[in-house]
């Protein structure tokens, strides 16, 4: 935003308004404006008194232009080197309050808050903390991301995974504590489904409705997809050990042991997938390039009339110089041979990769490393306090309005947590920049599944709550077939608005199911 506000402030500034014609003398024509940029050498055939003027005006224009870009880049500069400390509360504040239309919500965290002391109705408690969390979720996302830009890329992985899922953790560790296993394994198991149908179906759909098709890292996405089926794999082996002829006690005790192994190497394998992603093999989960997402991009009728435009090029043509810009790497030159009315368009393409380039940009440090740690666990301690009293109110909102449990966990609950993920992800595939929505969905899929999941499981272990890795078969069954759905879309590194339709009404049909789950049937390991 800073280098397009400087550029339009630089074309307003270095538009050139040259003396009124009254001022000259009457046998004079009058002067034609033009812009700083073809004013800065007159034309031959200005000449007398005429060229004199011409020539003070565009050089002292020229200098005023100039002495603008300058300080305009120095003030981009001084904002840069100048992060938000502690000893500026409040500018800390409003870049954290500004950093997403989404954080209009805050208004709702003191209502959310007192709520519970005011002993409002448990529906009205659950629905104020409910949109109370959104925004706070958004701000622990951009607090964890300055943290990250001083810590660097290990760090910032660890810190990404750990607080990426803030909220899901925190609901997590308050209904454990409260033995509601139920609440935990559902919400849990929705955040994976959350992730990768509805969020992964609206970056797709709404994506590929502005874009003919959208390409990504297939090194990434087959990463991806090994992972999502590590975790169905945990998830199907106590469903097939709880399926043997055995007695219960035998299968309880058996099922607890075997959760708690499976979530230790769960947590190995995250362990291991951060250093492989982050060190080891960095260089597959790069974005693709530019010219290649611009060129899937394309609509079918455009590609086809460059390709004969180009195929009758004869007598004419010329080399155009046309850049490839990939993230933050530096620029590289691809000649292609185009006729010369076409020159206008690569032009035109030019600019628009250059405004991409812009757009994609390394972060600002908007936040010093104490100020953003500060930030952290101020709001890390309001989401705890709203997600206290968002959990102590599902039983009377489930009564209340005669729903399930599972549909509460599975549906509602993962709905908080993914709020702030789903705007951000959404955003950025409908700018084409598929890897990084991909990273968000499926991504925060594989953080719930081989993170949060094993760290409750093992915590549970800790303070004496039978919480485990094996859900009911009805579960199971729905958590398999959305990971091999995904797969299959994911898999050839290329994607369009008909498959992401397919993911949003797979998530539709499976909300319907939860909805309609009877009441009296638990989906955890607690009836075990």
């Amino acid at each position: 935003m800073p280098n397009i506000f400087n550029r339009i402030r630089g074309r307003s500034t270095g538009q050139m308004s040259l003396p009124s014609t009254t001022n000259l003398p009457s046998n004079e024509a009058a002067i034609p404006r033009t812009s700083t940029a073809t004013s800065r050498r007159p034309s031959n055939k200005y000449w007398g008194p005429r060229a004199a003027t011409y020539a003070s005006h565009a050089a002292r224009q020229s200098l005023e232009h100039r002495a603008s870009d300058q300080e305009a880049n120095i003030d981009h500069a001084e904002h840069k080197m100048k992060p938000a400390g502690l000893k500026q509360p409040w500018l800390v504040i409003r870049r954290s309050i500004l950093s997403s239309w989404l954080n209009v919500l805050l208004l709702l965290v003191p209502v959310g808050i007192a709520s519970h002391p005011a002993k409002f109705p448990d529906v009205a408690i659950f629905l104020i903390n409910f949109f109370a969390i959104v925004p706070l979720a958004k701000i622990l996302g951009y607090a964890t991301e300055q943290l990250a830009l001083h810590l660097g890329d290990a760090l910032g992985g660890l810190l990404n995974a750990t607080f990426g899922n803030a909220v899901e953790l925190l609901v997590g560790i308050l209904a454990l504590v409260k033995g509601e296993i139920e609440i935990v394994q559902t919400s849990l198991v929705g955040s994976v489904l959350s992730n990768l149908l509805l969020v992964g179906g609206c970056c797709f759909f709404f994506g590929g409705l502005k874009n003919n098709e959208q390409v990504f890292s297939s090194h990434a996405a087959q990463s991806y997809g090994s992972l999502l089926a590590m975790a169905i794999l945990a998830t199907l082996l106590p469903a097939a050990y709880n399926s043997l002829n055995a007695k219960d006690a035998v299968l309880k005790s058996g099922t607890l042991t075997l959760s708690h192994v499976t979530a230790i190497f769960l947590l190995v394998i995250y362990i291991a997938y951060l250093f492989f992603q982050l060190k080891t093999h960095s260089n597959l989960f790069s974005a693709v390039p530019l010219q290649e997402r611009m060129e899937a991009a394309q609509k079918p009728a455009k590609k086809q009339e460059t390709v004969e435009n180009t195929g009758a090029a004869g007598e004419g043509t010329t080399t155009v110089a046309t850049p490839e810009v990939s993230g933050s790497s530096s620029d590289q030159i691809d000649a292609v041979a185009l006729p010369m009315d076409q020159e206008a368009e690569v032009k035109e393409a030019e600019v628009e990769a250059v405004e991409v380039a812009e757009e994609e940009e390394e972060e600002e440090v908007e936040l010093t490393i104490w100020a953003a740690m500060i930030l952290l666990a101020i709001v890390t301690g309001l989401t705890g306090v709203c997600a206290e009293f968002l959990v102590s109110s599902i039983d009377g909102l489930t009564e209340k309005w005669n729903l399930s449990p599972s549909f509460v966990g599975m549906i509602l609950l993962p709905i908080v947590g993914n709020a702030a993920e789903h705007v951000t992800a959404v955003t950025v595939a409908i700018r084409n920049k598929m890897d990084l929505a991909l990273g968000v969905a499926v991504g925060s899929s594989i953080q719930i599944a081989l993170f949060v999941l094993p760290f409750l499981c093992i915590l549970g272990w800790i303070i004496g709550q039978p919480m485990t890795i094996y859900f009911s078969p009805f579960t199971t069954v729905v958590l398999f077939v959305t990971v091999l759905l995904v797969n299959y879309i994911i898999g050839d590194g290329r994607t369009n608005w008909l498959e992401g339709l397919m993911l949003l009404m797979a998530y539709v049909i499976i909300g319907v199911a939860y909805f309609l789950y009877p009441k009296d049937m638990d989906t955890s390991s607690s009836s075990l």
